[in-house]
């Protein structure tokens, strides 16, 4: 990892870590600031994905895959835009879903890892785990809107600590030759 990546994801950790403080501090208006938040970053990404196909990956082996991504990516985006006109339990329900699905992604990436035997994938496994955890006490805590805000900022303190760690630990550089 590059030392501007580096530098990136520690940013973005911190910037979770201060929209989780946020989302305990004010958990009622929180919840509609993290869902804008969340719909802004996963538009963006999707026109930056879209962006990249234009330019490269269409001319790439399997660079469809690119096109698919950000189309579903845009989507999501648009979608969760639109959520701030619901009930806010029906928006930390989303958020929940949307957190579950990332540490669902994280254990399969882990198990991934391992069949290539990536020395790392113990750590991703548990990452994942326990995001889906929370996920599933914030389903337990359904009735309660304050609890289910209390344990997603938890567990987006968590995964922040998680990406700041990752950001410093080595990684193997492959020179070919």
């Amino acid at each position: 990892m590059s030392g501007g990546q580096r530098i990136k994801n520690v940013l973005i950790g911190i910037l979770i870590i201060l929209g989780a403080v946020i989302l305990i501090a004010f958990p009622e208006e929180g919840i509609i600031i993290t869902a804008s938040i969340l719909s802004l970053s996963l538009f963006v990404y999707g026109i930056k994905t879209l962006i990249y196909y234009i330019t490269m990956t269409r001319h790439m082996v399997g660079g469809r895959i690119m096109l698919y991504l950000a189309v579903v990516v845009l989507d999501l985006g648009m979608f969760t835009m639109m959520l701030t006109n619901i009930p806010k339990m029906y928006i930390a329900l989303y958020l929940v879903v949307v957190y579950a699905f990332s540490g669902a992604i994280d254990i399969l990436r882990a198990l991934e890892a391992r069949k290539y035997q990536a020395p790392s994938w113990r750590f991703s496994l548990i990452s994942g785990i326990i995001n889906v955890v929370i996920a599933i006490l914030c389903i337990v805590f359904i009735g309660s809107t304050n609890m289910i805000v209390y344990l997603y900022s938890a567990g987006l303190i968590y995964s922040a600590i998680v990406r700041i760690i990752t950001a410093f630990r080595k990684t193997a550089i492959v020179y070919i030759q």
